[in-house]
């Protein structure tokens, strides 16, 4: 699979192409539920649906090189939004959180909406 995070305006290197992501990050959603327990010792659950604007994206992968995690950090730091696209669809988010281990680095999109649709 590819996974691709851009910039939201134009930008000469505001492309990164994310080869083999881990999938079960991109996988998560959940739907818009509250439970309130009632007087008589049961609960009442309303439900509102799914909505994209309740996915948390979170990209884990292996950087082709010192080039590619330099210009995720420079993106992040940059843009309050960034666009991110896979297979599912194509979404934009805020960055939330940055991270890097041993041999991988992790962003954390917080999506906004899905713009493909």
């Amino acid at each position: 699979m590819m996974l691709f995070i851009t910039a939201p305006e134009f930008d000469l290197n505001g492309l990164v192409t994310v080869n083999n992501p881990d999938p079960r990050g991109l996988a998560d959603f959940s739907r818009r539920v509250s439970r309130t327990a009632t007087l008589d010792g049961e609960a009442e659950i309303n439900d509102f649906g799914y909505s994209d604007a309740d996915r948390v994206l979170s990209i884990e992968w292996t950087p082709s090189g010192k080039d590619q995690v330099e210009n995720v950090i420079r993106m992040v730091k940059a843009y309050g939004r960034l666009i991110v696209s896979f297979e599912e669809g194509c979404f934009i988010g805020a960055p939330e959180n940055y991270s890097e281990a041993t041999e991988s680095i992790r962003l954390v999109v917080l999506v906004e909406r899905r713009i493909d649709q």
